[in-house]
């Protein structure tokens, strides 16, 4: 891990955003949307009801549970800000405690407003899957160029205990985008080293608790469910001029 030493000069000290998840019952609606769906590969089926997404006492819960559902064996949550809440450029911080377990697969990430605008990137502040059996996470960051064709992915592994508390940091240059972890940089990525930077539009939030797919790697165990991914805060801090 690196130490950081520029995020304070870059970025506004106060958070011009933020949820806190102080209601109870659903997210609020103003800034997200359960998403209802099938999750690819996945094994579980997306739904927006109170057991899978809720607010209690200013934590946000995402929960996996193995439950019958119209299409899968298990029920989940996908929370998105999608057309409700973007971000262009500057520092944002997610404290959540993600859980752990065969087939679970939480993820904090990003995806642009408008993907049908080629090169389109992928930003992921943070993925868990349990075959990473030395306790190891990563960011991510991916660009497509066409469907079906060219892509480019750069990864970054890092050992960190996931089911404890910690706070997930991207800072959001027009020339770079560096990731943290508890305010220690873990992965930084450069203009210069891309052929193409398409982290130059809008983007939105995703937080989800996925299970099996690529999570389910090593196998899946319907056992350890329920499980859930906790989240105390989102924060945006604006890029300085």
């Amino acid at each position: 891990w690196i130490a950081n030493g520029f995020s304070q000069s870059k970025f506004e000290r106060k958070y011009s955003w933020s949820d806190e998840f102080k209601g109870k019952g659903f997210p609020n609606e103003t800034y997200w949307k359960c998403e209802i769906k099938i999750g690819n590969t996945e094994l579980q089926e997306y739904v927006r009801t109170k057991n899978n997404s809720f607010c209690e006492k200013g934590i946000l819960h995402i929960r996996c549970i193995k439950e019958k559902t119209k299409n899968r064996e298990c029920s989940s949550a996908l929370l998105s800000s999608k057309g409700k809440k973007s971000f262009l450029y500057g520092k944002i911080d997610v404290r959540a405690k993600a859980p752990i377990g065969k087939g679970i697969f939480p993820a904090i990430w990003m995806m642009p407003e408008d993907k049908n605008i080629k090169p389109y990137g992928e930003i992921d502040l943070m993925e868990y899957i349990d075959c990473w059996k030395e306790k190891k996470i990563q960011t991510n960051v991916h660009v497509v160029y066409e469907y079906g064709k060219k892509a480019y992915q750069h990864q970054k592994k890092y050992e960190l205990d996931v089911n404890d508390w910690h706070i997930y940091t991207l800072e959001w240059t027009k020339n770079s985008l560096t990731f943290l972890v508890d305010g220690k940089v873990v992965q930084q990525l450069h203009k210069k080293d891309l052929e193409a930077w398409p982290f130059d539009r809008p983007y939105y939030i995703i937080l989800n608790v996925a299970f099996g797919g690529w999570g389910g790697s090593c196998g899946v165990d319907y056992n350890i469910l329920p499980k859930e991914m906790l989240v105390d805060y989102v924060r945006y801090y604006r890029l300085k001029e």
